[in-house]
């Protein structure tokens, strides 16, 4: 198989020359030859920091601009869910933002710390803190209704998803149910107390959680979208690979069993610690891994990665976030041309992993584009 960047005959590169940047993505990522390496910014947080000018003219404007290919990475879902007799209230406490959700059975609420610097924020009060509290959620779960409504992503297809590779967002809860029960309800510490204090409880809702997540990825099949994406943030920071086998492997592999029995495709966002989980996620039918990072973001050198899974499996990423920052220009393109030999011993496409940090330029973008082009 040939891999990476290629010489064609005089008849191929005629063809090669008319890539576009969605036969280029998907090609690298299905491991064959390409007109040259496919190179998909990742532009969250950044983005709002960019000039304005920038920003007014538009995302897709802006991979033109750079000579970048867009991979619109969590394009709109096609899944809603609808909770009746749910009912949700907002408000403001000291210097939380909180959000509380009433049912029949009780309430439970959550609370969230924003971040000036960072342009987000971040949940320090989760919701689920009590066994009781588990049984609220479960009742929501029981009570959760989906529909299939494909009018975001059309809207999407025709506006910036009318070039490059749409991955669409695969479920409502955008990741696992125990990547949710960790980011979102419990939290790493607190949800290993609860599966020992009340396992039961625990498990019942984790399979009511699993089955509505499965019902979701039936209906997400009759998108137009030929790949899908969770925010699974996959990292062995925050669970251990028996529990990822556990309850998070398992759920995806259930979720690839049908992807990929329709011929379509599930790409795993795995921002964190993967190097003990790589092999796991191709094991288990996923296509390609988005944000793979070495350290100090993630634990996983391109080159390792590939000794661990040859060329049976696509990266996505490879630029490390500190480094894309810190880095000057100059000391950029060596890094990058590294990253690109690493990465072409199987599908891959070059990428700044995960979010990138304000303060890097767009320079700094249009600069890996060039080397990607062989202009630097």
């Amino acid at each position: 198989m040939l891999i990476g960047p290629i010489r064609p005959t005089e008849g191929i590169q005629h063809l090669m020359e008319q890539l576009t940047s969605k036969e280029r993505i998907e090609l690298a990522l299905a491991g064959q030859p390409v007109d040259r390496p496919a190179f998909c910014p990742f532009l969250a947080y950044v983005w709002e920091f960019f000039p304005q000018d920038v920003q007014q003219a538009g995302q897709l404007a802006f991979h033109h601009d750079t000579g970048a290919d867009p991979l619109w990475r969590g394009a709109p879902c096609v899944v809603e869910s609808h909770t009746p007799g749910l009912t949700c209230r907002q408000y403001r406490e000291d210097n939380l933002d909180v959000l509380e959700f009433c049912t029949p059975v009780g309430a439970i609420r959550q609370g969230y710390l924003a971040s000036e610097t960072g342009n987000t924020a971040f949940i320090i009060e989760h919701p689920l803190k009590t066994e009781e509290d588990f049984k609220v959620q479960l009742w929501i779960e029981e009570h959760t209704e989906y529909r299939f409504n494909p009018q975001g992503m059309r809207d999407h297809l025709a506006c910036n998803g009318c070039e490059g590779l749409s991955l669409g967002m695969l479920i409502p809860r955008s990741k696992s149910a125990y990547q949710n029960m960790i980011e979102h309800l419990v939290g790493t510490e607190e949800l290993n107390y609860a599966l020992i204090d009340y396992p039961q409880t625990v498990e019942a809702l984790w399979h009511a959680m699993v089955e509505n997540d499965l019902k979701a990825v039936e209906l997400s099949l009759d998108a137009d979208y030929q790949y899908y994406i969770t925010w699974e943030d996959s990292s062995t920071q925050n669970y251990s690979p028996a529990q990822y086998d556990r309850y998070i492997g398992a759920e995806i592999r259930q979720w690839c069993d049908l992807i990929n029995g329709s011929g379509k495709h599930y790409v795993q966002h795995a921002c964190g610690h993967v190097k003990d989980l790589v092999v796991r996620m191709r094991d288990s039918g996923v296509y390609a891994v988005e944000s793979m990072s070495p350290s100090p973001t993630g634990n996983l050198e391109l080159c390792d990665a590939r000794a661990l899974v040859g060329n049976t499996l696509g990266i996505i990423g490879g630029i490390e976030p500190v480094h894309f920052l810190d880095l000057s220009m100059e000391a950029l393109k060596p890094y990058v041309k590294q990253c690109l030999v690493d990465g072409a011993a199987g599908p891959f496409v070059l990428a700044n992993s995960d979010s990138c940090p304000p303060g890097v330029t767009v320079e700094k973008f249009k600069l890996v584009a060039d080397i990607v082009k062989g202009a630097q």
